[in-house]
């Protein structure tokens, strides 16, 4: 005690002294058993890795929907998307029809041509869709085609006062399949044969 007090030493730096002993024993215990411990951590990071690369790839797959306040500037950004309306050129012609917000929409595609969209009521339409005006708020405020796909599918199968999707096949769901409905996500989702 006195020989502490002579070299100005206090009893708290011997115990961080014993402290950081300890720990160096123990790292030198770790380096022998090095080769064991340091793959296990190597495995551990290389299924972070995996994970974070899978979340990535999902969020790089659905990919981000702009802002749109019509619903006809969201079906047409929809139907001209390459990943969202993915084999749409391998379909038939088709015709949806769509009452959203007060407005009918509708969308169709000729044989061997593109797309179109517009307002109006369209003849010998495959399909009539109808959706609330709270549902069509939720779905223009989806931030990508998943979340959309859930909005859709939740109000169609589970409809509530106020918020539903009213699907009526004018033809029928075999021909349609037939046509081309079944190759395309979109399609397949707006008619309802995603159960």
């Amino acid at each position: 005690m006195v020989l502490r007090r002579i070299f100005g030493r206090k009893k708290d730096d011997e115990d961080e002294e014993a402290e950081e002993a300890v720990e160096k024993e123990t790292e030198a215990e770790e380096a022998v058993e090095g080769p064991e411990a340091a793959s296990e951590v190597e495995e551990e990071t290389e299924e972070a890795t995996e994970e974070t690369a899978q979340e990535e790839a999902i969020v790089k797959v659905g990919g981000t929907i702009p802002y749109h306040s019509a619903f006809l500037e969201r079906l047409e950004y929809m139907f001209n998307d390459d990943e969202i309306a993915a084999d749409m050129e391998n379909t038939d012609s088709f015709a949806l029809e769509f009452m959203v917000l007060g407005e009918r929409i509708w969308v169709r595609k000729p044989e061997m041509g593109d797309v179109e969209v517009g307002t109006g009521a369209v003849s010998d339409e495959d399909a009539h869709i109808r959706i609330s005006n709270e549902t069509a708020q939720e779905l223009l405020g989806a931030a990508n085609f998943e979340e959309f796909s859930d909005i859709y599918l939740e109000h169609y199968k589970n409809p509530q006062p106020g918020k539903f999707v009213k699907i009526t096949l004018r033809k029928d769901i075999s021909n349609l399949n037939r046509r081309g409905y079944a190759r395309v996500p979109l399609l397949k989702l707006l008619i309802g044969a995603v159960r």
